[in-house]
């Protein structure tokens, strides 16, 4: 049976979480300055979840600039709104949510394949298709956690994906409709895969079976989750067990609260309202802490230890836009060439608080992420640290520096180096130890 709604708000975290959203959208709220959209190429070296996030969001920017330009002479009028309103249901939806099916299978499951050298491939079917996309590993040698890594790390990517989409968005960053459902897509593909293409197991074993068979990600993980935790896989053509029963309810109650996010509704009522205005037209408000601006963002992973919920409290400093420079002003363009208020201050602040439960017990972590918070002559640092407990692995954490050129003619040129400690930190290596990545940021 499906959950009902009392359900879902009965735990303490998800009141409080519920409480954050409610207040931070009543807050008053005024017009937002935009800056110019970002493109990023990042690598690490298994082209990961974080690397495929950055990279997809860029070509997902660079769709978008194009149809600004295409779609400009139109106009505000009725004719302009019309035309606009067609392509966003016609192309933009189904394009924005095929690009998250790329992040998913490529950079996803691909990435932490690549991370535990499976081989993968991926096949990547049309925008309109139906689930025609699909990842495929050579398995031989992996073990059962890894395994849970791979099926798990589709949904990984898109919501790592939907919350830096959503850091860029309280930052300020301009983004049209693609972008926006780009956003939305990412945050949907969780609760989609538990909601609507997952049979219930306990109501439907046999087709259950079935998709757990065709290597259906929501199936495989709860298989591979009760094998790792002393089982076995517990699903047959007939049944399956209690305990793959109930993990797959606790996935359904937070993929409800995962469809909860305030960030995956601004950005579908603001694609609607740019549709209607105008691709450069100003997105919904954001609203305002103070001197700054906010947004919970709510989401829901897949870990090794079982499914977890989560809060991030994303702020950023709300300044006033900047005047246009002049010709005689404009600096020499190059990647990362900014406004100035955007190179000298603090980017986003959030603060993340996760909790969650599985076969082995509760679980939960603390974390904290900055991006240019200080400056060290020609760098501006960032940082982001983690620290969690689970029942297999006990007490750990995680930590990464990031530097970013904003002067000479390597500006832009970002550097990040990290280092965890066993357990799950998402969209970071699975295995611990040093690591280390390097990106590129644009800002026309």
């Amino acid at each position: 049976m499906m959950a009902a709604p009392a359900d879902i708000i009965r735990r303490p975290l998800q009141v409080l979480l519920t409480i954050a959203a409610t207040l931070a959208f009543v807050a008053a709220a005024r017009a937002d300055e935009t800056i110019p959209p970002r493109y990023e190429l990042y690598f690490s070296p298994a082209l990961d979840a974080e690397s495929g996030a950055r990279l997809v969001s860029s070509a997902v920017t660079g769709t978008a600039a194009g149809e600004a330009r295409l779609f400009r002479p139109l106009g505000p009028g009725p004719a302009g709104a019309v035309a606009r309103m067609t392509r966003t249901l016609v192309w933009d939806a189904p394009i924005a949510w095929w690009f998250g099916v790329a992040l998913h299978e490529s950079f996803g499951h691909g990435g932490r394949g690549r991370e535990f050298n499976t081989s993968p491939g991926v096949h990547l079917g049309s925008p309109w298709g139906g689930r025609d996309s699909y990842a495929s590993f050579d398995l031989a040698g992996t073990s059962t956690e890894e395994r849970l890594y791979l099926y798990a790390g589709g949904t990984e990517a898109n919501t790592l994906a939907a919350t830096l989409l959503e850091r860029r968005a309280v930052e300020g960053v301009r983004m049209r409709p693609i972008e926006l459902l780009h956003l939305a897509s990412n945050r949907l593909v969780d609760s989609d895969y538990v909601l609507r293409t997952t049979p219930d197991p306990s109501r439907e074993p046999g087709r259950f079976y079935a998709e757990y068979s065709g290597g259906g990600d929501v199936a495989n993980y709860l298989g591979l989750l009760h094998e790792l935790h002393g089982a076995g896989s517990g699903i047959t053509p007939a049944s399956a067990d209690a305990t793959i029963d109930r993990e797959y309810r606790r996935l359904r109650r937070q993929a409800y609260w995962n469809l909860l996010d305030p960030g995956l509704w601004w950005a579908l009522g603001s694609a609607m309202r740019l549709s209607v205005s105008g691709d450069d037209a100003a997105p919904l408000p954001l609203p305002r802490a103070g001197r700054f601006r906010v947004l919970p963002a709510l989401s829901s992973e897949w870990t090794p230890s079982g499914g977890e919920i989560s809060l991030e409290w994303i702020m950023a400093p709300a300044v006033a836009a900047q005047a246009p420079a002049t010709a005689a002003q404009t600096p020499p363009a190059g990647p990362a060439q900014a406004p100035t208020d955007v190179a000298a201050r603090l980017r986003t602040l959030s603060f993340v608080g996760r909790r969650g439960a599985g076969p082995s017990g509760a679980f939960g972590a603390l974390g904290a992420a900055a991006e240019d918070i200080i400056s060290a002559g020609r760098f501006r640092l960032g940082s982001a640290a983690e620290t969690w407990h689970d029942p297999r692995n006990g007490l750990g954490g995680g930590a990464r520096l990031r530097a970013r050129l904003t002067r000479g003619p390597l500006r832009g040129l970002y550097f990040d180096f990290g280092a965890k400690s066993q357990g799950y930190w998402i969209g970071q290596p699975a295995t611990p130890g040093p690591y280390a990545a390097v990106g590129l940021l644009f800002i026309p």
